[in-house]
């Protein structure tokens, strides 16, 4: 702890907010938990964040943390979590590894070179949240370079240059590419030798390089490197939900599902708690079917409607879905949203696996 600031110390040794948040901890209707891992518990640098969020303003009521790897983290974490408590989710985005830096008197993650675990859990979280996809998300079919963690190639150079990775071991940190067999280190030192030479294979946004300066602490590309930066992939026309899923309009279920003044037939107009045990699974068939399957299919996906337990829909995914790493977002996020929405505020999506 020498290396350290007496700060980072006392956080470290007295650290706050220590815990994790379960519904027990949700007083109030309009309250919402949400709670994101980041991190690999096998390579020790695992981090979650549980936040209490008022849905009206989006304000953070209370937020915990728990570190399953080196002690690390658990300074920023602390200093965080107390940061944020009051703040909405829009101002507590805005806090940065910098802000940290200067909060702690020298933040140890970026003296060791290291991501700030918290700061990427509070994003990713604010991300599920809003409904909106992780940042780093392959494209469909795209061949992996690491097959034991199924980790593609754009994913490795994204990380590459976002967070300014040097060698094969940290994009092992990064990423977990290379963490297995190390069959790829080959290929991954190939990838490191064209990054260092500015050529680049896949487009990453302004957006994308302010998140990695917020969140990683890397300096920004100037216009030099900018420049080399590849062209965006051809953008298709889409049209974006209120529930976050995007319909593209080349896409036929699509085209049924934007258009609003597609008829449809309504199974039931009766108030919720006048309905039937039947009546209300079609209820929800029929926003599944309408509403929402169309955007999941389009994605290679597909929901099932198994049961209705009181206020708990049970669903099973498949296709693309099933094992996906945004599968907890898309239900929690898209489909029960979608289905308070449309059918009854009070309902709880909750997914089952088939055997």
């Amino acid at each position: 702890m020498l290396d350290f600031s007496d700060k980072v110390a006392q956080h470290f040794l007295h650290p706050k907010h220590v815990g994790v948040l379960s519904e027990s901890d949700v007083k109030n209707p309009g309250e919402k938990l949400l709670v994101n891992d980041v991190g690999h518990v096998t390579r020790g640098d695992a981090l979650r964040i549980s936040l209490r969020i008022r849905g009206a303003d989006e304000t953070i009521l209370d937020a915990r943390f728990q570190n399953f790897g080196t002690g690390l983290p658990i300074a920023s974490a602390s200093c965080l979590c107390d940061k944020v408590i009051g703040q909405t989710l829009t101002d507590a985005l805005k806090i940065s590894a910098e802000d940290l830096d200067r909060e702690l008197d020298g933040l140890p993650e970026l003296k060791k070179r290291q991501p700030v675990l918290i700061l990427d859990a509070l994003d990713g979280a604010a991300r599920k949240f809003r409904g909106q996809p992780p940042r780093e998300r392959a494209s469909a079919g795209e061949p992996l370079i690491c097959t034991c963690f199924q980790v593609p190639e754009s994913v490795i150079e994204r990380a590459i240059r976002l967070r300014g990775l040097k060698t094969v071991d940290e994009i092992t940190s990064a990423t977990s590419a290379g963490g297995g067999c190390h069959t790829c280190h080959p290929e991954l030192e190939d990838i490191l030798e064209r990054c260092a030479k500015s050529e680049y294979k896949f487009h990453i946004t302004p957006e994308d390089f302010e998140a990695a300066h917020r969140l990683y602490g890397t300096a920004l590309p100037d216009a030099a490197e900018l420049a080399k930066n590849p062209k965006p992939p051809p953008s298709r026309a889409a049209r974006v939900a209120e529930d976050g899923f995007v319909y593209p309009e080349t896409s036929p279920v699509a085209q049924v599902a934007a258009n609003k003044s597609v008829a449809r037939k309504r199974v039931n107009v009766r108030p919720w708690n006048e309905m039937t045990y039947v009546e209300r699974l079609q209820r929800i068939e029929e926003v599944l079917e309408y509403d929402l399957r169309p955007a999941i299919r389009t994605d290679g996906g597909d929901i099932k409607l198994l049961d209705l337990k009181e206020n708990r829909v049970l669903v099973s995914l498949h296709g693309h879905c099933k094992n996906c790493h945004s599968a907890l977002s898309t239900l929690k996020m898209g489909v029960e949203k979608r289905l308070q929405d449309s059918v009854w505020p009070e309902l709880e999506v909750e997914e089952v696996f088939e055997w």
